[in-house]
């Protein structure tokens, strides 16, 4: 069985400095692709594809035709025995949990696992694991009266092709929920919705390779 890192280029771009930490660590340990999208190599039923980034998990599970498996990186990190895990001697942080990944419950377990690692402190929001309603501009909760009105004036547009005005209006709603002065994120859109709502937000892969100041 073979296992290959695929790097999200999201957060290639986001913090170059964690993204190159990490990928010289996996790379040690397994061959490491291209771009999701642009990778055209054939892999087998016994590949799996690690990853860390939602949008890289839907592009590979939909390349049927490799049948690959796929793992998440913070699943695999929290059974690796060699990882170096830094101290942020009780850092308290509120976790923003991703609305893509309601169906994979073991992920909400290593994000807090690995927390737990870094000596991490974590406060759990109310919308927290399978209750989550935000991934950033690509979601958010529609049941608010204030965004049934914003539906009804921008009828079939998704979020992230709204104004920015508004998309930061929507944001800063859920910074609102924030009981910590910090958010740990693991998805690039959460980062982002995080930060355009005027909030302080922190990838978990920044954490974990050092590389947050």
């Amino acid at each position: 069985m073979e296992t290959v890192y695929f790097p999200s280029c999201n957060f290639n771009i986001a913090s170059p400095a964690a993204a190159k930490k990490l990928r010289t660590y996996l790379a040690a340990h397994m061959p490491v692709a291209g771009c999701c999208r642009a990778d055209r190599a054939s892999y087998s039923a016994d590949t799996t594809a690690l990853y860390f980034c939602q949008a890289c998990r839907e592009t590979l599970e939909a390349r049927r035709e490799n049948r690959m498996k796929t793992q998440n990186l913070f699943v695999y990190l929290d059974r690796d025995r060699e990882f170096a895990w830094p101290d942020y001697h009780g850092l308290m942080v509120n976790v923003q949990d991703c609305w893509r990944d309601r169906e994979h419950p073991e992920i909400f377990d290593a994000v807090r696992s690995l927390l737990k690692k870094m000596k991490v402190q974590v406060v759990e929001l109310e919308e927290n694991r399978e209750a989550s309603v935000f991934c950033g501009n690509l979601h958010f909760e529609p049941r608010e009266r204030a965004n049934q009105k914003l539906l009804a004036k921008y009828p079939d547009t998704p979020l992230f092709q709204l104004p920015q005005e508004v998309q930061a209006a929507l944001m800063a709603e859920q910074v609102r929920k924030f009981t910590c002065p910090l958010a740990l994120c693991y998805c690039n859109r959460c980062v982002k919705g995080v930060t355009a709502g005027g909030g302080r937000a922190v990838h978990l892969m920044e954490l974990a390779m050092g590389t947050y100041q």
